[in-house]
């Protein structure tokens, strides 16, 4: 399943088809076979109780109800709909990685480990403070898997949106009213990427690649190619020079090198909603953990992403 740079305006739809996704967890006895089907690639139940292990420790380490108390049947029933709902995205971020040839093997997953246990005095060392904290280094495994998948998913897909922004640019489109648009800079976008003068103080504290492109610029010049640095990828112009600094407008699409979901972009969550609204259109994700309702049933109720928005199968 391709996924394609997506609108805000198919968010609603493709949230609702994941509230479906979530109702359909239940409190039913656990299957033994696989707990959804995504795509081809089947969501085994011990990677489900894997994460259902994780979460649930989390939470009752934070004061959730414990088993026999009146709202812990409730809670259970939550957990498994995050659960499954995570599962489901990780499920085709990774088929997507792999198709695009960024997905982590075992060996980048195994380096991220050995990282880990250095820092925490050893492999033995690592595991006591896993089970510590009520986890395992299988646990972990599984998080580096669906973190680095993602991080390098998401640079693709940020690396194509700014080259595509950037042409837009250049083809003479409008740098304030396109950066308004896209722009993941919370500081810059309400002012059309207007950063206002630089000065050399503030850029001698920027980032290194930012500041040396920055001053490579003639005044009105746009970069040729969007710009890597530690936030993401960078459009930059110069519109003046004088002995204060430079007077710089910029368009940042969010890639940090520093990466967690919780800096998932609202165009890359997008795509991944949409690429799960065309896998339910193509009867390609089924929910096998309760059978009582589909994941798919509130999507027929919604609009269809549009062809520019949505998923293109392989």
């Amino acid at each position: 399943m391709r996924l394609h740079h997506a609108r805000a305006a198919s968010l609603a739809a493709a949230a609702l088809l994941l509230a479906a996704c979530g109702s359909s967890t239940g409190s039913s006895p656990a299957p033994q076979g696989p707990v959804a089907r995504v795509g081809k690639q089947a969501i085994p139940r011990s990677l489900f109780d894997l994460r259902m292990n994780s979460v649930l420790t989390a939470a009752q380490q934070a004061g959730a109800p414990q088993p026999g108390s009146s709202g812990y049947n409730a809670m259970l029933d939550e957990l498994r709909a995050s659960v499954l709902k995570s599962l489901i995205i990780d499920s085709v971020i990774a088929q997507e990685a792999a198709y695009r040839h960024v997905a982590i093997s075992d060996a980048d997953v195994q380096k991220e480990v050995d990282a880990d246990a250095q820092t925490a005095g050893g492999m033995q060392a690592l595991q006591t403070q896993l089970a510590e904290a009520g986890g395992s280094l299988e646990q972990l495994r599984d998080e580096i898997r669906s973190r680095l998948d993602e991080q390098r998913l998401e640079d693709v897909f940020a690396r194509d949106r700014a080259q595509q922004v950037l042409q837009q640019i250049a083809a003479g489109g409008d740098f304030a009213a396109i950066a308004k648009q896209v722009s993941d800079d919370d500081g810059t976008r309400d002012k059309g990427g207007d950063m206002g003068v630089q000065t050399t103080a503030q850029l001698t504290a920027a980032d290194a690649t930012f500041a040396t492109a920055v001053r490579a610029l003639k005044p009105g010049q746009l970069v040729s190619a969007p710009l890597r640095d530690q936030a993401g990828y960078e459009i930059i112009r110069v519109d003046s020079v004088s002995a204060q600094g430079y007077a710089v407008h910029r368009i940042l699409v969010a890639a940090p090198k520093t990466y967690t979901v919780k800096e998932r972009p609202d165009w890359f969550l997008q795509s991944i909603l949409d690429a799960i609204a065309q896998y339910c259109s193509q009867d390609q994700l089924t929910v096998l953990i309760a059978s009582a309702e589909q994941p798919c049933v509130s999507a027929s109720a919604s609009p269809s992403p549009s062809a520019s928005a949505t998923a293109i199968a392989h």
